[in-house]
């Protein structure tokens, strides 16, 4: 069993304590290439933000980073970039740690819990011009061919190390930075005691200021969210563990179980025990845009359609906590092996699509319970809102809603300075065809939730026409939003379309504003569907510089 150096659990900072050893050095840029795709690492991995802004990802918490801040991934968690503004640039620093191991016959041995710094999440160095430098240093050093290169970057790593413990700061010093200080702080002690003043005093700005400013940027008061995150862990222990209602509201942060009660049942709609047992459902999903509708009320269903293909990100990311697969693949046409599977599963409830066949249905019926929700006309947020309301989950839909609505405002706002009007076309490729295209999704949240501008407008809000190089010319759309579908011989036809003379004299093209859209997410239409395309839009589209 591995142990720690005396001292590192107590003592976090104490970089004398250990050795390190570099690994690798990789240098990441916000220029519309994807950013840093979420990966599990074995090693540490040192975050530096050199320039703009990055929204990082570890594991499920986002830590939003500027210029100077730095962040550490410790070994076996996942991390990766939700967004890059256009400017931004990273290095990403993986390295592992030694310490004293009794048990080694050296003495020493890994590492996997070190607390390199005295605090931990996101910290600031002041200044950052230093840290900057050092960064471009180390990583330029990696790469070339000195042979004495990867041994000098060793030096300089620890050089790197000593820099951020000796001028870190957990305080910020401006409006922007002190926000995102007091909200991480609340994500990390919203089980204790907090108050406007105490999270006003931390960041050092006036109450009045604080609270006015807090609720402008994350559209809640600073109270209210820590009163959400507490009720969110609440359902959590209440669906996850047999803990008694006192002890859960010890845990969350609530000396009088009563009060918790009280305020559970005003704020959810049911009482805390009605909600235990209504949570212990196993749930069976049997549509697969139903997961994106169910997972922002934080329920984890027992079964779902899962595919590495065409629920690529649902499968990436759960497949490991939802114990049964069923096919999500032509799934009319496989109908009746995901039938069967359900009926060998312990199901309490099935949620379905009502476009589903008679025959479906009667055999689903059969196994446990089903709620229908409406396929065709029903607005995304309406079956949301009917799903959670069937749950029990009103609160939490019309918690994540609010926040929805919150992001897409921020979305709106950062377009509308990076975009300054420019125009945008959707063109999806099958075959060697194209159409400009716009569904539901693209819609609602290209054009009426982030107000672009359409290049083309046919009077209809959803379209499919079919279109050529030469007329997509004619359009004039500032930027082209591609979906080129990914199978052979699509892909064959869009590498031939790149070379064609009337393609290369289309002014998007010539001016490499051309944005690619994944199928997964704008293909399906839920909550976490629409989420989802939000962010990409809004990476994709700040990203874009022209040439």
């Amino acid at each position: 069993m591995e142990t720690e150096p005396s001292g590192a659990r107590n003592e976090p900072g104490c970089l004398h304590e250990w050795l390190f050893r570099l690994r690798s050095v990789e240098s990441v840029k916000g220029d519309g290439a994807g950013g840093l795709k979420q990966q599990l690492v074995f090693s540490y991995a040192l975050v530096v933000v050199t320039s703009g802004e990055v929204q990082l990802l570890l594991d499920r918490q986002q830590v939003d980073l500027e210029q100077g801040a730095v962040c550490v991934c410790p070994p076996d968690r996942t991390f990766g970039t939700a967004s890059m503004s256009g400017n931004s640039e990273m290095y990403v620093f993986y390295f592992d740690v030694f310490g004293r191991r009794e048990e080694a016959e050296d003495g020493l041995g890994p590492v996997k819990e070190a607390h390199l710094f005295s605090h931990s999440g996101k910290i600031t160095v002041y200044p950052s011009d230093e840290l900057v430098s050092m960064c471009g240093k180390l990583f330029s050093g990696w790469r070339s061919n000195d042979k004495l290169g990867p041994f000098r970057c060793q030096i300089d790593f620890q050089e790197l190390l000593y820099h951020i413990a000796r001028n870190s700061r957990a305080k910020p010093d401006s409006a922007h930075a002190a926000l995102e200080f007091a909200k991480q702080y609340i994500e990390e002690h919203y089980t204790e005691p907090l108050t406007v003043d105490r999270l006003a005093q931390m960041a050092d700005l006036s109450p009045k200021y604080f609270g006015d400013l807090f609720k402008k940027k994350y559209g809640r008061s600073a109270m209210d969210y820590v009163a959400e995150l507490r009720l969110t862990q609440a359902k959590r222990l209440m669906a996850q563990s047999d803990l008694r209602l006192r002890d859960i509201a010890h845990q969350v942060g609530y000396a009088d179980e009563f009060y918790f009660s009280r305020k559970f049942k005003k704020e959810i709609g049911i009482s805390p025990a009605a909600y235990m047992r209504s949570r212990r459902r196993k749930v069976a999903v049997y549509s697969p845009a139903l997961l994106g509708q169910l997972l922002p009320l934080q329920i984890m269903p027992f079964a779902a359609p899962l595919h590495p293909k065409w629920t690529e990100y649902y499968y990436r990311k759960y497949r490991n906590e939802i114990p049964v697969h069923i096919s999500a693949y032509r799934h009319h046409q496989e109908w009746e092996a995901n039938i069967e599977l359900l009926r060998q599963v312990p199901a309490d409830l099935v949620l379905a699509l009502d476009d589903i066949s008679e025959a479906e249905k009667q055999a689903l019926e059969k196994i446990a319970p089903v709620f229908y929700l409406p396929a065709e006309g029903a607005d995304w947020k309406r079956q949301f809102r009917l799903l959670a309301e069937f749950l029990g989950e009103s609160w939490q839909a019309e918690q994540w809603l609010q926040w929805y609505a919150h992001s897409m405002q921020a979305g709106k706002e950062r377009l509308r300075q990076a975009m300054a009007g420019e125009s945008v076309a959707v063109v999806r490729m099958l075959n060697d065809s194209l159409f400009l295209y716009c569904d539901r999704g693209m819609a609602g949240t290209l054009y009426r939730g982030l107000e672009l501008k359409p290049a083309y407008d046919c009077g209809q809000e959803l379209y499919d026409v079919p279109v050529t190089p030469a007329e997509l010319g004619d359009l004039n759309a500032d930027h082209l939003l591609l979906m080129i579908r990914q199978e052979s011989e699509t892909l064959g036809s869009w590498k031939r379309l790149q070379d064609d003379p009337k393609w290369q004299a289309i002014p998007a093209v010539q001016r490499h504003r051309l944005c690619f859209l994944t199928s997964d997410p704008w293909r399906e239409y839920s909550a976490y569907a629409h989420l989802r395309m939000l962010k990409q839009a809004v990476r994709l589209l700040s990203a874009v510089r022209p040439s």
